[in-house]
């Protein structure tokens, strides 16, 4: 039995990595393995933790700066001395970096049988510090792209890819009939990295019959209502805000997601688990572990607006596209990012690594 703490930066309750962590909580729940979150800042939202033990400690006041992480090292390494000497933990996931650090030389401190590894849910790129990776005792690698950045860095312990699971109580509705021409993008509003603005200039570009549904909010959400009137498509975007389920609001011919980068965008996974095909761009985490080109939805370049253009096209064809009917595109993802899954895949992964 192995008894788990995941260490994180401060959270909101809100993004995907929240959701994560709610699901392996209760997949181990269901396991009665022991399950502890540790924030490394303190938690202004609790709600999302119900049923999780937790501990948070006030070191990060949630600035973003991720640079600055480092200077805080000797805190993060005595809060988690403190929380270890208070714990019988044995495993902990991290997910920083600058965190695996500090696990390591607490370690040392308490001097007993511990393992550490790192389950980064960003691009490496997007990240500081990343060769404290190295003294990981191993690596939950969400993708095959993170898990290539993990040989390059290069690290030494072994890499293991677990991807991100679908949510514990996900209830994909039935497949039913698609509504023609409706597309839908479900995320944040901030372009920086999901390029929106580079989708509306690709539907700006298609003469046949489109609208698109836009569910999420965020920091850019009146520059891009703005954008879409510049472009004269306002008339045929829709801006929902967040909708806790999207997937009740239209039966879509097609998810977008034009992303520059991510991490393991469930997204993807939660539109194709509904039967929905995606077209997504081939950002260097995530999308091709989940999108099989013309199976289940296309992958193309980043950055290229006529390549958006024209897989969009393809998705908003009068005859079915894809080689994969949408029931069949549900069961394909069902079974391969089921909770349940994905967690016997975690914890043989985890169980492979002696504690040190």
């Amino acid at each position: 039995m192995v008894n788990l703490a995941i260490v994180t930066r401060r959270l909101s309750g809100r993004g995907g990595m929240e959701t994560v962590i709610k699901t392996v909580a209760q997949m181990a729940e269901t396991d009665r393995l022991p399950l502890s979150l540790w924030a490394m800042g303190r938690l202004l939202d609790t709600q999302w933790l119900h049923n999780i033990s937790y501990r948070d400690v006030n070191i990060d006041q949630g600035t973003g700066r991720r640079l600055q992480l480092r200077a805080k090292l000797p805190l993060y390494i005595m809060a988690l001395t403190r929380l270890l000497k208070e714990s019988d933990v044995d495993t902990l996931l991290v997910t920083d970096p600058t965190f695996v650090e500090a696990a390591y030389w607490a370690r040392q401190i308490v001097r007993r049988p511990l393992r550490i590894l790192s389950w980064v849910h960003f691009s490496l790129d997007k990240l500081a510090n990343i060769s404290s990776l190295r003294l990981a005792d191993g690596h939950l690698a969400i993708s095959q792209g993170i898990q290539r950045q993990l040989a390059a860095i290069p690290v030494s312990a072994p890499i293991f890819v677990v991807h991100n699971p679908l949510p514990y109580d996900f209830q994909p509705l039935p497949p039913g009939s698609m509504v023609p021409g409706q597309l839908l993008y479900v995320g944040r509003l901030n372009n920086h990295q999901k390029r929106l603005d580079l989708l509306f200039e690709a539907l700006a570009q298609i003469r046949e019959p489109w609208q698109l549904n836009v569910i999420g909010d965020g920091p850019d959400s009146s520059w891009l209502k703005e954008l879409s009137h510049e472009l004269g498509i306002a008339n045929r975007i829709y801006f929902n805000g967040w909708q806790s389920n999207p997937w009740r609001l239209i039966n879509p011919r097609a998810l977008v997601l034009t992303s520059d980068f991510e991490g393991f965008p469930m997204v993807l996974v939660e539109s194709l688990a509904q039967g929905i095909p995606v077209v997504a761009t081939n950002c260097p985490t995530g999308p091709e572990d989940i999108v099989e080109n013309h199976k289940n939805g296309l992958l193309v370049p980043i950055g290229s607006i006529p390549a958006i253009r024209d897989a969009i096209r393809i998705a908003l064809a009068r005859e079915w596209p894809w080689l994969l009917s949408p029931q069949e595109i549900q069961r394909d993802i069902l079974s391969r990012f089921s909770a349940s899954h994905v967690f016997r895949i975690m914890l043989n992964a985890i169980n492979s690594v002696p504690p040190r």
